[in-house]
Protein backbone atom coordinates (compact mmCIF):
# COMPACT_ATOMS: atom_id res chain seq x y z
CA UNK A 1 0.00 0.00 0.00
CA UNK A 2 1.05 3.72 -0.62
CA UNK A 3 -0.54 5.62 1.32
CA UNK A 4 -0.18 8.65 3.89
CA UNK A 5 -3.41 9.19 5.31
CA UNK A 6 -5.11 12.78 7.22
CA UNK A 7 -7.19 12.63 9.60
CA UNK A 8 -9.14 16.08 10.71
CA UNK A 9 -11.64 16.60 13.57
CA UNK A 10 -13.11 19.91 15.01
CA UNK A 11 -12.40 21.13 18.49
CA UNK A 12 -14.89 23.01 21.14
CA UNK A 13 -18.90 21.74 21.89
CA UNK A 14 -21.61 22.53 19.23
CA UNK A 15 -24.94 21.73 20.59
CA UNK A 16 -24.58 19.06 23.29
CA UNK A 17 -21.46 17.57 21.30
CA UNK A 18 -17.79 17.81 22.30
CA UNK A 19 -14.75 17.45 19.67
CA UNK A 20 -11.50 16.18 20.73
CA UNK A 21 -9.57 17.37 18.07
CA UNK A 22 -6.55 14.98 17.62
CA UNK A 23 -5.80 16.10 13.55
CA UNK A 24 -3.04 13.65 12.34
CA UNK A 25 -1.01 12.81 9.57
CA UNK A 26 -0.25 9.41 9.19
CA UNK A 27 2.66 7.29 7.51
CA UNK A 28 2.38 4.47 5.55
CA UNK A 29 3.66 2.07 8.19
CA UNK A 30 1.11 3.49 10.57
CA UNK A 31 3.47 6.26 12.11
CA UNK A 32 2.03 9.58 13.12
CA UNK A 33 4.20 12.33 11.52
CA UNK A 34 2.18 15.28 13.13
CA UNK A 35 -0.58 16.01 15.30
CA UNK A 36 -2.66 18.28 17.14
CA UNK A 37 -2.86 16.55 19.96
CA UNK A 38 -6.57 18.04 21.75
CA UNK A 39 -6.09 21.76 21.20
CA UNK A 40 -7.08 23.44 17.69
CA UNK A 41 -4.67 23.53 14.90
CA UNK A 42 -3.12 22.38 11.94
CA UNK A 43 -1.39 18.75 11.65
CA UNK A 44 1.55 19.01 8.97
CA UNK A 45 4.23 17.22 7.75
CA UNK A 46 6.98 17.27 5.48
CA UNK A 47 7.95 13.89 4.10
CA UNK A 48 9.64 11.73 1.70
CA UNK A 49 6.90 9.64 0.26
CA UNK A 50 9.35 7.47 -1.38
CA UNK A 51 11.50 7.14 1.67
CA UNK A 52 8.41 6.45 4.08
CA UNK A 53 6.98 3.51 1.54
CA UNK A 54 10.69 2.22 1.68
CA UNK A 55 10.59 2.32 5.11
CA UNK A 56 7.07 1.03 5.50
CA UNK A 57 7.86 -2.07 3.30
CA UNK A 58 11.09 -2.88 4.87
CA UNK A 59 9.02 -3.40 8.06
CA UNK A 60 5.91 -4.59 6.56
CA UNK A 61 6.13 -7.56 4.56
CA UNK A 62 2.41 -8.69 4.34
CA UNK A 63 2.66 -9.54 0.52
CA UNK A 64 6.14 -12.55 1.36
CA UNK A 65 3.74 -13.84 4.03
CA UNK A 66 0.55 -14.71 1.07
CA UNK A 67 0.08 -18.55 1.11
CA UNK A 68 -2.28 -18.65 -1.92
CA UNK A 69 -2.55 -22.17 -2.12
CA UNK A 70 -4.17 -22.36 1.24
CA UNK A 71 -6.99 -20.24 -0.12
CA UNK A 72 -10.11 -21.48 -1.55
CA UNK A 73 -11.73 -20.58 -5.11
CA UNK A 74 -14.82 -19.82 -5.31
CA UNK A 75 -17.13 -23.04 -6.81
CA UNK A 76 -18.55 -21.71 -10.38
CA UNK A 77 -21.66 -22.80 -11.52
Amino acid sequence: MKAVAGASNQTGAVGGMRFLGQAKVVGPAGNILARTWAKAGLAVAELDVAAEIAAARRVLRHLDELKPDSYRTAATT
